[in-house]
């Protein structure tokens, strides 16, 4: 009789947790996205800032459909840089490709190089500089994805002239993505 009680708690507890993990199983499988394969002359390229940087989208949560991460590239000048922000959304990791500079990260500052690595978590402080006279290309990632549409409004195709904004326009670009500026 001990065996048989002790199996049905057991299988009971088991059905009890599977009916609460199963609309979470069911959410993932809604919306389960699709691989994706970009080459390297594709993705949507936007002039970033009065710098103009390049900056391209290679893997979006609107195109491809994927909820858990984004993908871009920005190729960032000698002597250029992306200014000290927070994301309040959403967590960055950083590859650097290609080039050397200084990463600003959560108040300290330090030295990147190609193939070095950063994850910035929601709410750190960080920017980037480029220290040397070739280019930085950075590869970053945004999880969740969502974020690329911030450079679709802020930047310019490439192919047509950077159209500066107004402040209030800046304003009311950085509270709907969530990205905050020092």
């Amino acid at each position: 009789m001990k065996k048989s009680r002790k199996k049905f708690l057991q299988q009971s507890a088991a059905g009890v947790l599977g009916l609460l993990a199963a609309p979470q199983l069911f959410a993932q499988v809604a919306g389960e996205s699709q691989p994706v394969v970009m080459h390297a002359e594709e993705g949507e390229t936007y002039w970033i800032g009065r710098r103009n940087s390049p900056l391209t989208i290679k893997v979006a949560k609107d195109r491809q459909g994927n909820e858990t991460m984004s993908f871009c590239t920005e190729l960032i000048a000698p002597g250029e840089g992306i200014p000290l922000h927070k994301h309040l959304n959403e967590d960055e990791l950083i590859f650097i490709h290609r080039g050397e500079g200084k990463l600003e990260l959560d108040g300290k500052q330090i030295p990147v190089k190609e193939g070095s690595v950063a994850l910035v978590p929601k709410g750190v402080w960080h920017s980037m500089t480029n220290t040397a006279k070739e280019n930085l290309v950075m590869v970053f990632s945004y999880s969740p994805a969502g974020f690329e549409g911030y450079f679709r409004e802020f930047g310019s195709p490439v192919g047509t002239p950077w159209k500066p904004k107004s402040q209030e326009e800046y304003n009311r670009l950085n509270k709907k993505w969530g990205i905050v500026y020092k």
